[in-house]
């Protein structure tokens, strides 16, 4: 990977994400209830499920190809991968502006704005849901035995590996799909021990 360009992490803009997104997603309710109540509450709740599962999509996708590839953000997320425990973060005003212009707008626009704020608020919940998740990989102690402890050792080996792979962090089902997944060192060492 290239040498990053010098950025300096800033806690304030590392934590606004978790400041911001649920004003959005208490805005985004707020405004169907008020501005755009449109009768069918069991049709905008199925568009907050299905934002909250497409983001697993939208996450490895982002990951993969974007994080991975894409000039000055690239350089950005080799900066996170050399050093994992530092606050970087993805700016505010890009994931933002994805989330308007990739995701509020086509939707409203598309399936009329009930369908649109709860298909956003999925998608907002599913970025929290990652974000606070990555967080803790980095930064907590996690039990053993739990999803998140899993989850972490997966991402590890994302971190570590020399292969690409394991781009999903809140879930690898995206990475079983497309053949993605790095095999486990300590499943394959118990293996090659006959334990397993």
């Amino acid at each position: 990977m290239r040498r990053p360009l010098a950025r300096k992490p800033n806690a304030i803009a590392y934590y606004t994400d978790f400041i911001v997104y649920p004003i959005v997603v208490v805005g985004l309710i707020a405004a169907y209830f008020i501005l755009g109540y449109d009768g069918e509450p069991l049709t905008w709740l199925a568009a907050i499920v299905i934002g909250a599962a497409a983001w697993t999509l939208v996450e490895y996708l982002i990951h993969r190809f974007v994080l991975h590839h894409v000039v000055y953000i690239r350089d950005m997320h080799v900066q996170h991968h050399n050093a994992p425990a530092e606050l970087i973060d993805t700016p505010i005003w890009l994931s933002l502006f994805f989330m308007v212009a990739g995701v509020l707008l086509p939707s409203w626009l598309a399936f009329g704005f009930g369908v649109a704020s709860g298909f956003t608020a999925g998608m907002t919940l599913g970025y929290l849901t990652y974000g606070a998740m990555h967080h803790a990989m980095h930064h907590w102690r996690i039990p053993h035995g739990t999803y998140l402890y899993r989850a972490k050792r997966w991402h590890a080996q994302h971190h570590a590996s020399t292969d690409e792979g394991n781009y999903g962090v809140s879930s690898l089902f995206w990475d079983h799909v497309f053949g993605t997944v790095l095999p486990d060192p300590a499943v394959t060492s118990r293996k090659r021990r006959g334990d397993g």
